[in-house]
């Protein structure tokens, strides 16, 4: 028979009979997600030139990891075997991306890993700038800088050495030898002039490997390959501009507009000025020594008219010997090129390798430029007489370099380069120049040596009025050949300072913060572009 229905109260006890059965019997919750593992990179050297890129990676969380790859954003690089704790990981030239203009690579570094049961996380970005190296040398005791601040080199690879000068503690100038190594050759010896970062050391000269080591208003002297003073300028001669004569004499202008023939050897003594030479005013450029035994001294000069002045070329025989009476030559011949407000600004100049053309920069309105290529034994470079004019340019120029091998022109503003050619076209990639960034200024222009296409820039930022001279901070390699346009090979700038020489056959160092880094070639920096 059915049974009879329950009243209301009996339902609900039932009910919670029947609920509280359910809850007895456990049903499972679903397992907490574990936590994904935590990844951590830092990148030991945020801005270096190396061999290779070195980050350290800890991975904590898994119980084993299954993998572990380093990427730049979202690009993975490279994957690396791990097992657990911090490891130290390394990413070769070849494992990283560069920019198509310009180089080192300025990455942003994750460290990505993957546990064994799927599990995976990213490490927080690191910033990193990049530059590929064939060689690295850091100081032997770990505590100080491998060369000086500046330096010219002798030999190549292992067997170069690097000269530059220094300050000791005792505040005496002394000049250095250093090995491919970084170890210091033979004891630091004196010199007789002040060394600061303007001190210049040319290149070999004569014979017996004549240098010059100049400081712009102190003074010069030279020296033998053994870094032994051979001669030197007394209190008087404080050298404005210097070059040298194949023979290894030097020619010096001094702010008053006289140039000087020294002498090169003294014995160690104070140098014999052959001869001077009195510009009627300001001395534009360093004094050219021609092959023939003639001297090129680019200068202004008096006009007629008191408002104008005259841009001069006055060619010297180097051979003159002048009366004993005041030691003075004159020139045997002198053109006149130009003619100026005496109100506008001197021109910037650079005479071509056998002083046939002298190029001349001259600023125009509204901060506009031209350079202007002149015949230098021709009077009236005026006209359909110059050799050619360049287009205007959008920047004042601060100076003009000839490339000893391609002859292209390098019309240098304060923070932009341009390359001309044989016509004075401007032949930069895109016409666009080449810049130092931010608010750096071009400092020097170092060029390649033959038969290379390069010209590097050592950029720095501005010296302020009555501050000391300031050190480079950034390098900037250009392919200035003669048939291309000229364009950016690499660009690596550092938060203390640089510095930057090529050996005898060519190949780039330079020293960043403290330590000495030999380039890969121009080549091998044009291969990894993209």
């Amino acid at each position: 028979m059915p049974h009879p229905p329950l009243p209301r109260h009996a339902w609900r006890a039932a009910l919670v009979l029947a609920s509280g059965l359910s809850a007895s019997c456990g049903d499972p919750k679903p397992p907490p997600t574990p936590d994904p593992p935590q990844v951590t990179l830092t990148v030991p050297e945020g801005i270096i030139a190396d061999t290779v890129l070195k980050v350290i990676v800890t991975v904590s969380g898994c119980d084993t990891v299954k993998t572990l790859a380093i990427n730049h954003q979202d690009t993975r690089l490279k994957t690396f075997p791990y097992s657990s704790g911090t490891v130290t990981l390394e990413l070769a030239k070849g494992d990283i991306p560069y920019p198509a203009a310009g180089l080192a690579a300025n990455l942003s570094l994750n460290a990505e890993a993957e546990c064994d049961d799927g599990r995976k996380n990213r490490s927080q970005p690191q910033a990193a700038t990049f530059l590929p190296v064939a060689k690295r040398v850091v100081d032997p005791q770990g505590t100080g800088q491998v060369v000086t601040d500046a330096f010219v080199i002798e030999g190549i690879g292992s067997n170069a050495s690097f000269i530059g000068c220094g300050v000791l503690t005792t505040g005496v100038s002394v000049l250095y030898r250093v090995d491919a190594n970084g170890r210091v050759q033979g004891e630091p010896k004196p010199m007789p002039v002040a060394c600061n970062a303007e001190t210049v050391i040319t290149e070999r000269f004569g014979s017996n490997g004549t240098r010059w080591v100049w400081t712009p208003g102190v003074g010069a002297f030279a020296m033998d390959s053994g870094l032994n003073v051979t001669s030197r300028t007394d209190s008087t001669l404080s050298p404005t501009m210097l070059s040298v004569m194949p023979d290894g004499d030097a020619l010096m202008a001094d702010s008053i507009g006289h140039v000087h023939r020294v002498s090169h050897d003294a014995s160690g003594g104070i140098a014999r000025v052959k001869w001077r030479f009195e510009a009627p005013e300001a001395v534009l450029i360093p004094p050219l020594a021609r092959g023939d035994g003639m001297v090129l001294v680019a200068s202004m000069s008096q006009n007629a008219n008191v408002n104008l002045t005259d841009v001069i070329v006055s060619e010297i025989n180097a051979s003159d010997i002048p009366p004993q009476v005041d030691g003075r030559i004159f020139a045997r011949s002198t053109f006149t090129l130009r003619t100026i407000p005496r109100s506008d600004p001197l021109p910037v100049a650079a005479f071509n390798a056998d002083g046939s053309t002298l190029y001349l920069g001259f600023r125009l309105a509204n901060n506009q430029s031209h350079v202007v290529a002149c015949t230098a034994n021709q009077n009236d470079c005026e006209g359909n007489r110059s050799t050619w004019v360049s287009p205007t340019l959008p920047a004042p120029l601060a100076k003009l370099a000839v490339h000893p091998f391609t002859s292209r022109v390098l019309a240098v503003g304060t923070q932009r380069v341009w390359a001309l050619d044989g016509s004075g076209a401007i032949r930069n990639k895109d016409g666009k120049s080449v810049d130092a960034n931010g608010a750096l200024q071009v400092l020097q222009v170092l060029p390649g040596r033959p038969p290379s296409t390069e010209v590097f820039l050592l950029t720095a930022p501005a010296r302020r009025s009555g501050e000391p001279a300031v050190l480079p901070q950034e390098i900037v390699a250009m392919d200035v050949s003669s048939t291309g346009d000229a364009r950016e090979i690499l660009r690596f700038e550092v938060a203390t300072s640089l510095n930057a020489a090529v050996d005898d056959e060519g190949r780039l160092w330079m020293r960043t913060g403290f330590d000495l880094v030999q380039a890969l070639s121009m080549g091998e920096y044009r291969r990894l572009k993209p």
